[in-house]
């Protein structure tokens, strides 16, 4: 659906995001005001009351709700919007901008806010671990919640944490996890995987047809979209409107290859390990003998067991003409 004048419009912002600026906010707001009848601003950040302030903002229903923000603050604003159909417009002022970047928004604020004006209305999925925990770039499962706080201080110039995150890679354990699908197991690795190897050549173990199995991990990715932390595609193929998680299990590293993994994370490179197992399902229970940590888009949650759900539709966003054709 084509977008056109907004009645009233609220906008989010964080001024502590790493591209966010009062020169970039004012921009921001002259373009908005041709586009809305009234604008109303809530600035979130620090440690202020951000759930009450987003509630304040959506409580009498506006006709759009703008977020000039990173991931952190995005998320904040687009978990209250699950289910309510208010479109969402995201204009990217955060370090990696993963949503934004899904969605194949501008990377220049300015220019996002021409999709304002000219974009299209789209639902997109977002997916909740245990009922509550909503998050729509990705959840982990093992020693990945464990290096995700350090990756965020890598992220903020904290350099020396990338030795904490090779130590932890050196001496962290792998488990084995129980995984059981919403589909038999043939069906959901069959459809996820994008690799160059046939199927017909991958392990005999995934093609059976019951829901459960046991695998030996570092850790397992859940995504709802494509890009994760530093715009790494942890689970190629990932897709934010086709009702599915995508699932990657990456088994069999040894100390080394993950240390040199997430070094390459710190250095802002990825390249997809032949070790990861990808499968697809619209739910995922995680269980270990031993509690593993998980984090949903980086904030960490408790342990196993764990179980996620996509939510097909469940998001309005506005989104680039050119996001109907990815």
């Amino acid at each position: 659906m084509e977008t056109s004048g907004y009645g009233r419009v609220v906008l989010f912002h964080n001024l502590l995001a790493r591209n966010a600026s009062e020169q970039v906010l004012a921009a921001v707001r002259t373009r908005l005001v041709r586009t809305a009848g009234t604008l109303e601003e809530h600035g979130l950040g620090g440690e202020e009351a951000i759930g009450e302030k987003v509630q304040k903002g959506l409580a009498n229903r506006p006709d759009l709700v703008v977020v000039a923000g990173g991931d952190g603050t995005v998320g904040m604003v687009a978990a209250k919007m699950v289910r309510t159909g208010i479109p969402l417009a995201v204009i990217p002022t955060g370090t990696f901008n993963n949503f934004a970047r899904s969605l194949g928004m501008p990377s220049d604020p300015i220019a996002a806010c021409e999709v304002i004006e000219s974009g299209i209305v789209v639902p997109i999925d977002a997916a909740v671990a245990d009922e509550q925990h909503a998050f729509f770039e990705a959840a982990g499962v093992g020693v990945d919640a464990e290096m995700f706080p350090i990756g965020e201080e890598i992220k903020q110039g904290r350099i020396l944490s990338v030795f904490r995150a090779i130590r932890a890679a050196f001496v962290h354990r792998q488990s084995a996890v129980d995984l059981r699908f919403d589909r038999p197991l043939n069906e959901a690795y069959r459809m996820s995987y994008h690799g160059d190897t046939p199927l017909s050549r991958r392990r005999r173990r995934f093609r059976k047809s019951r829901r459960r199995i046991r695998v030996r991990c570092s850790f397992v990715v859940i995504a709802n979209g494509p890009f994760y932390g530093s715009n790494l595609t942890v689970c190629p193929g990932a897709k934010m409107d086709d009702g599915l998680l995508t699932i990657a299990v990456y088994r069999d590293f040894s100390k080394l290859e993950l240390a040199r993994h997430l070094w390459s994370i710190s250095r802002g490179r990825y390249q997809r390990h032949p070790k990861m197992e990808m499968f697809d399902s619209s739910s995922l229970e995680v269980a270990c003998r031993r509690p593993l940590s998980v984090h949903v888009d980086g904030n960490t949650i408790g342990t196993t067991p764990v179980r996620f759900d996509a939510m097909r539709g469940a998001l309005t966003v506005l989104a680039p003409r050119s996001y109907l054709h990815k």
